[in-house]
């Protein structure tokens, strides 16, 4: 009989992973089940693009039926409620069980509110229907002040492409840290970006958090407050929540601790891949980041390939972005963008051209366009090599 191998949840690390299961495996030796809450893969670090106008739902988004027809695997949407690892069962919302012998939690993060009073009224900037919710509310409100919570690489980028949409005095920034891009660790970095927005009339409050939402209000930490037309809530995130029949090591906010091959702690057919996972490398923690969740969904499908065939797993994953030695490219509007890459730092339209390239390379290869595959494992290797040096 065939062997199942089930996937929560369809983004980056997900669609990886099932793509490099079906590529490499025998079709006849296992199933694929894929599961999702949502109808379609989305490319979520081209969402804020959305508010300018520069990127459409259809440039960024790829519906799982045909994903699931082109790569000849089973697509189930609904929510999970729950894993029994005890039965190797997948509980769906509402009724149903999907059972499987290897499990892929790629289920990604959700939006954290910090227990804020109110935060839970604003308009989040995670999902493609917050930035849709968004872009109507702004629109709604076109003179209005749009205030972000949040600093951080979101929050920089939908300051960008808002402050290019509405113009200057219409967005406000606010970062609880003394600095913008806090993750970075880059305080050259975090000034080049906050002089442009600066420049492109972006409103930055910074060294003052959020302690509550009152309506249209925000309320600060040092007492004042903001009359805003639209908050955006940009703070941060948290693992998405699967409950479990028996007990899994978590950390911090609910992430899922996996050894070095991607296991989940004490389960050898369970893997957990990208923003729900908590990774240590060497005393190092991992960046959430598009790129290393892809990779981490091919270990992982290596890994069930071995074992499929009778092997143990024999993958370990090395991690590139590491929060010690940071790298990112992040937009801000305007066509430009920075990228961040240790210690060096590069800021305009060459960066900006770059990030839109590597988004073009992979949506190209989540539709099935010729190119597009071997592209992104071109640029895999390429981030591989030049992160040894």
């Amino acid at each position: 009989m065939a062997k199942k191998v089930v996937v929560i949840g369809g983004g980056f690390g997900g669609f990886y992973a099932i793509k490099t299961l079906k590529q490499a495996g025998e079709p006849s030796s296992f199933e694929v089940t894929l599961i999702d809450k949502n109808d379609r893969f989305v490319y979520l670090p081209s969402l804020p693009y959305l508010l300018s106008g520069r990127k459409t739902v259809e440039d960024i988004t790829e519906p799982f039926e045909r994903i699931s027809r082109r790569l000849g695997i089973t697509f189930v949407r609904g929510e999970v409620e729950g894993v029994s690892l005890k039965n190797k069962q997948v509980l769906i919302k509402g009724g149903g069980a999907v059972e499987f012998d290897y499990l892929i939690l790629s289920a990604g993060a959700q939006t954290e509110y910090y227990g804020i009073p109110g935060a839970e009224n604003t308009v989040p900037s995670w999902r493609l229907e917050d930035y849709i919710e968004l872009k109507k509310q702004v629109e709604r409100n076109p003179e209005g002040q749009v205030c972000i919570a949040g600093g951080g690489l979101t929050g920089v980028e939908v300051a960008g492409e808002l402050a290019e949409k509405l113009g200057k005095g219409k967005v406000v920034l606010v970062e609880k840290m003394p600095h913008l891009l806090p993750t970075l660790n880059s305080p050259k970095a975090s000034e080049v970006v906050e002089n442009f927005l600066r420049t492109s009339g972006v409103r930055v409050i910074k060294g003052d958090g959020v302690k509550g939402v009152n309506d249209n209000r925000l309320i600060l930490e040092s007492g004042s407050s903001l009359d805003c037309a639209v908050i955006v809530w940009a703070v941060g995130v948290r693992a998405s929540n699967i409950s479990f029949d028996v007990p899994v090591e978590v950390k911090g906010r609910g992430w899922l601790v996996v050894n070095s091959k991607l296991q989940l702690k004490g389960f050898e057919d369970v893997y957990a891949v990208g923003d729900i996972n908590h990774f240590d490398y060497n005393s190092d923690s991992v960046m959430k980041m598009a790129e290393e969740a892809i990779l981490q969904g091919k270990t992982a499908a290596k890994n069930i390939l071995r074992q499929l065939d009778g092997k143990d797993p024999a993958y370990e994953h090395k991690p590139i972005f590491l929060a010690s030695r940071p790298k990112t490219l992040c937009s801000v509007g305007f066509n430009k963008a920075i990228m961040v890459w240790e210690n060096k730092i590069l800021f305009g339209r060459t960066p900006y051209i770059s990030k839109m390239f590597i988004e073009s390379i992979v949506m190209r290869d989540v539709k099935g366009k010729i190119g597009g595959g071997v592209a992104t494992t071109l640029e895999s290797k390429i981030l591989r090599a030049i992160s040894r040096t």
